[in-house]
């Protein structure tokens, strides 16, 4: 797909999706190197966690490549809180699951794929 098509998917299915974190509607943001979908709130959370445990971009606003299309596609919201569920971390604070052994665990897998 062209960077175009690629954004406008991920446009589209963003609008149809909840943020990972607080379930709110329409997350225009994703964290690529986790593969899911943040409000804006959640995303300015996640920029302070730096890009090496969030990596957070615009959907809308930014440029997207192939690789960054594909993490989106191969991680995704559902995928991520199933990991985080099997490690008893969903219920932990944000900071906290997102620097966790698990979820580097699962940026690794999902980067591997």
């Amino acid at each position: 797909p062209t960077p175009e098509q690629m954004k406008a998917s991920l446009v589209q299915v963003a609008s149809q999706s909840l943020c990972c974190d607080c379930n709110g509607v329409n997350p225009m943001n994703a964290s690529i190197n986790n593969g899911i979908f943040l409000c804006d709130v959640c995303a300015e959370v996640h920029k302070t966690f730096g890009d090496q445990f969030s990596f957070v971009r615009s959907i809308p606003n930014n440029d997207w490549n192939y690789i960054c299309y594909l993490y989106m596609e191969l991680g995704n919201n559902e995928n991520f809180r199933g990991f985080m569920e099997k490690y008893s971390l969903l219920a932990e604070p944000v900071a906290i699951r997102y620097t966790s052994r698990a979820a580097e665990y699962y940026r690794m897998r999902v980067s591997s794929l």
